[in-house]
């Protein structure tokens, strides 16, 4: 499994942070190219694929596979 983000869509908003209980991601310090601070799966070990991030991200950056 995979957990996806498209650095040129994520505008930093934070909701798949706060969204997934088990702790996958954190905000990087990755600037994409509108100016935001991304987001990062750092511990995709932990995604149990629930899919909260995907279906509350407003932009459609995150996508689990």
């Amino acid at each position: 499994m995979t957990v996806h983000i498209d650095g040129n869509i994520c505008k930093g908003c934070g909701l798949c942070l706060h969204f997934c209980s088990q702790g996958v991601f954190v905000m990087s310090e990755e600037i994409n190219k509108k100016g935001f601070a991304i987001a990062a799966a750092v511990k995709q070990e932990n995604c149990t694929k629930c899919k909260l991030c995907e279906l509350n991200c407003p932009d459609l950056a995150v996508w689990v596979e």
